[in-house]
Order: C-alpha cells, then sequence, then structure tokens
C-alpha cells in the first residue's frame, strides 16, 4: 500500500491509540469491575434492608412479608427471620413461618458489613440486624454472593481473543478511514502549493469548509493571486527597463551619429573658408578678387550660424528642464502671419500659395514653437517644389472630433516610401549630394518633430494625387 508520509503517520498514530484505549478499557473492565460491582452490590443490599427496616415499623409482619420477597428476587439474596431464640420463623426460599417443625440453620451473625470466605472467588455479603413490625420483633438474616462477577471475569479472560481480533480489525479500519478523511485535503491543499511554488497558477485550490483548512486553501489562494499580480508587475518593469535601456542605447547611438553629422557640417564649411582665405592672403589667381569671395564667406558663415541656431533650438527641445510656454493662440492669426512672411521666398520661385484658413480658430499651446514648427514646415513645401507650382495651406476645425488640422500640400511633388520613413531624422536630405544651394542643413523637418512631440500634436506625411501633403492634427484644448 503506497501512502503519503503524513497519511501514514496519522494512521499509525491514530492505529495506536484506538489500541491502547482498547488495551486500557479492557484492563479496567478486568482489573476494577469486580471491585466496582462489589461495591455497587453492598450498597445495593444495604439500601434494600434499610427500607425494608423502615417500612415494616408500620406494618404487621403478614403484610411486611411481600417486601421481603421483593428484595430477595431484586438483589438474589437470601433472607431469614429468627425469634430471640434463634428459630427461623420465615424465609422466602423455604416458606418457614412460625411453628414449623424444621430446625434452623444454627447460623449467628455479628457483623453488619459483608464477609468473605477463604475461597477469594466466592465473595459474598452477610448480615444480621433487628426489625420490628407492628406486632413483633424479629431479627433480620441477609446473605448475597458475588459469584456471578467472578464468573464474568473469567469468561473476559476467554473472550480476550475475539475482543482482540474485533478491536485490531475496527481500529485498523477506523484508523485509516479518519487518515484519509483527515489528510485528503491536506494532501490536495499540498499539491496545489507546490504548482504555486512552481509558479504555476492555472488551478486554484477549492476546499470547501469553514475551518482552518478552508481558511489556510483561502489564504494561499490569495497568496497565489497577490504573488501573480506581483510577477505581471516584475515583468512589466522588467519590460519597461529594457525599453529604457533600449531607448537610451538608441538615444546615446543617436547623439554619436549627430555628433558625427554636425562635425561634418561644421568641417565642410569651415574647409572651404579656410581656402578662400588661403587663396586670398596668397593673391592666388581668382581669389585676388577678394571683395567676391570675402562675400562667399560671409554666406558660408551665415549658413553656419543658422546651422548653430538650429542644433540650439534642438537641444533646447531635448532638455528635461525644458518648460512650455502656454497661451490661448488664435491660429488664424498666426497662419497669417507665416503667410505672410514667407511671400516673398514663394515670389522668388513663381509659386502661388493658395489658403483656405477658418476664422477665429484658437487652441491652448506655446505660441512661439508652434509657429516655428509651421513655418518649417511650410517653407520646405515652398523650397521642395518647382517653379510655377502651387502651395495649398488650409486650416479647419471638426467640432465632432474635438480637433483642428493643418494641411499643407506642394504640386508636382513626390518623395519615395524609403525617404518619407526617415525624413523626420536629423541631417537627413532627400538630395544625397547636400549642396546648400538645393536644401537646407536637414535639421528642419526634426525640429518639427520635437516641437510636436513636446506639444502633443500628431503629425504625418505622405504622398497624394496633387503631391506631397503634410498634415497636422492639433487637440482643442481651449480655456
Amino acid at each position: 500500500m503506497t501512502m503519503k508520509r503524513i497519511t501514514y503517520k496519522l494512521f499509525l498514530i491514530t492505529s495506536l491509540i484506538l489500541l491502547a484505549f482498547a488495551v486500557l478499557i479492557y484492563l479496567t473492565l478486568y482489573f476494577f469491575l469486580p471491585s466496582f460491582y462489589e461495591q455497587y452490590k453492598t450498597e445495593q443490599l444495604q439500601t434494600g434492608i434499610e427500607e425494608i427496616i423502615d417500612k415494616s415499623k408500620g406494618l404487621t409482619f403478614q403484610h411486611a412479608i411481600p417486601l421481603l420477597e421483593e428484595y430477595t428476587k431484586i438483589n438474589n439474596a437470601m433472607l431469614y427471620l429468627q425469634n430471640k431464640e434463634g428459630t427461623i420463623i420465615y424465609s422466602p426460599l423455604f416458606s418457614f413461618f412460625q411453628g414449623s417443625t424444621q430446625a434452623a440453620p444454627n447460623v449467628q451473625f455479628d457483623k453488619t458489613k459483608p464477609s468473605r470466605n477463604s475461597n477469594s472467588l466466592s465473595k459474598s455479603y452477610d448480615v444480621t440486624m433487628p426489625i420490628q413490625f407492628q406486632d413483633v420483633n424479629l431479627t433480620l438474616v441477609v446473605s448475597a454472593t458475588f459469584q456471578p462477577i467472578n464468573e464474568a471475569s473469567q469468561v473476559l479472560v476467554r473472550f480476550l481473543p475475539y475482543i482482540s481480533i474485533i478491536v485490531v480489525v475496527i481500529g485498523i479500519g477506523s484508523a485509516y478511514l479518519y487518515s484519509r478523511f483527515i489528510t485528503k485535503p491536506l494532501l490536495y491543499i499540498n499539491q496545489g502549493a507546490q504548482k504555486m511554488a512552481n509558479l504555476d497558477f492555472a488551478e486554484k485550490i477549492e476546499v470547501r469548509s469553514n475551518d482552518e483548512l478552508g481558511q489556510l486553501s483561502n489564504s494561499l489562494n490569495e497568496m497565489s493571486i497577490n504573488l501573480q499580480q506581483t510577477m505581471l508587475d516584475l515583468q512589466k518593469a522588467n519590460q519597461q527597463l529594457k525599453s529604457d535601456i533600449e531607448k537610451e542605447r538608441e538615444t546615446e547611438k543617436t547623439r554619436r551619429e549627430f555628433f558625427a553629422i554636425v562635425a561634418h557640417e561644421l568641417k565642410t564649411p569651415l574647409t572651404v573658408m579656410k581656402g578662400y582665405l588661403e587663396g586670398m592672403i596668397y593673391n592666388i589667381g581668382p581669389y585676388q578678387n577678394r571683395d567676391q569671395y570675402l562675400q562667399k564667406n560671409h554666406q558660408i558663415i551665415e549658413g553656419m550660424e543658422q546651422l548653430v541656431r538650429e542644433i540650439l533650438s534642438m537641444s533646447k527641445l531635448e532638455q528635461h528642464t525644458f518648460k512650455l510656454q502656454l497661451e490661448v493662440v488664435n491660429l488664424s492669426e498666426l497662419m497669417d502671419t507665416i503667410i505672410k512672411n514667407l511671400e516673398f521666398f514663394a515670389s522668388q520661385k513663381d509659386i502661388q500659395m493658395i489658403k483656405q484658413i477658418g476664422s477665429h480658430l484658437s487652441v491652448y499651446t506655446d505660441r512661439v514653437l508652434l509657429e516655428k514648427a509651421c513655418k518649417n514646415i511650410i517653407h520646405n513645401a515652398i523650397m521642395y517644389s518647382p517653379h510655377g507650382e502651387k502651395v495649398y495651406i488650409e486650416l479647419t476645425q471638426d467640432s465632432k472630433q474635438h480637433h483642428i488640422q493643418i494641411k499643407v500640400i506642394n504640386t508636382a511633388v513626390k518623395i519615395k516610401e524609403e525617404d518619407i520613413q526617415h525624413i523626420f531624422e536629423p541631417f537627413y536630405r532627400i538630395e544625397k549630394s547636400r549642396n546648400r544651394n538645393t536644401g537646407g542643413s536637414g535639421l528642419g523637418l526634426y525640429i518639427v518633430k520635437q516641437i510636436f512631440e513636446a506639444l502633443s500634436i500628431t503629425y504625418s506625411m505622405k504622398n497624394t494625387e496633387q503631391g506631397v501633403q503634410f498634415l497636422v492634427t492639433i487637440p482643442l484644448s481651449i480655456k
């Protein structure tokens, strides 16, 4: 038989306890039952005699005979009534009456306590007491034997093997059932706890009872839920930590690439300026025309100055200490101002700017940053549009979706999909030659991205049938 250790222990202990109690009860019956019976029988006989003596005072001898007979039957005792001469005048067993010719047994008793014969197996109770009736005074002699209890003790000895078999079978069977009944929920709880220890929380421990086992199962289930939730929180925290580490690595990689590109962007114009200046210093060939090359150096310096300003703006946005200056901004007026400032630049390329701007559209945001971002978007649309094309600027409000949209479209232009995916990266330019005459520094749209992320504004760029569309969605937050 295969049993769990706790079941085996409980079965063994319960069996020993039941067997010990059975042996104890048997020994108690064997050794103490005779003495207890003797004492009980003595008290019963003594009480009966006292009742007869007490009741006989109010009865005649003839009327008291039923009391004597009843006492004899109930107590299985021998009873005699003697006169002063010692003659038995009445006995229920032999129906002796006064005047009988049969000789009385020559027995005299001087004790009122039970007496014992020399044979220890035949204990007896003998007592002699005066009894008074209304018509006569006699002596009451009572004798009773305790032999039946001694015989019962001998029977117990002979019945011991059968009792032992019954006790062992019942005791072991009861101990087995009891141990199984008690340990079954414990084993079930132990299996559930082992699964929890192995981080398996699929099954719950269900012990339907109101005792400590039920409370234990409920506590384990609560611990399982709390542990599972804690592990989920740790997993989320771990994933977040991994994500933060990856972002930090990506940021560090981007920063290194950024500084490398900045160094390259600054190194090239500085090298050109150095060549111009050396040619002018040594009056080499065309560099003797100093006014012309001084003008070119001035243009290079202005380009470098613009690049430094854009780098500083971008660095300012990336700082954690940067705070937005929020205010109510009239978008209609802001877009009109931006378009008016860029009209001269558009006229140089014969580009027509068509605007569809709703009136009195306002949002709660940072005016300076939003103006810079919108200006960069429209400026790029003009810069990368062919001569004679159009730039559409639309400003509309969607009251149902609670946002304002700015849509800028420059016609007759297409951008490759692989370029659109990288166009918001720093220093990324569609024109790979990086000629300043055909494009800017590559930071314009990156700054737009940084501004919109800081202002929680969504944006997108895609190709349409008309050309390239830049869509800006500003959530309404007007006070």
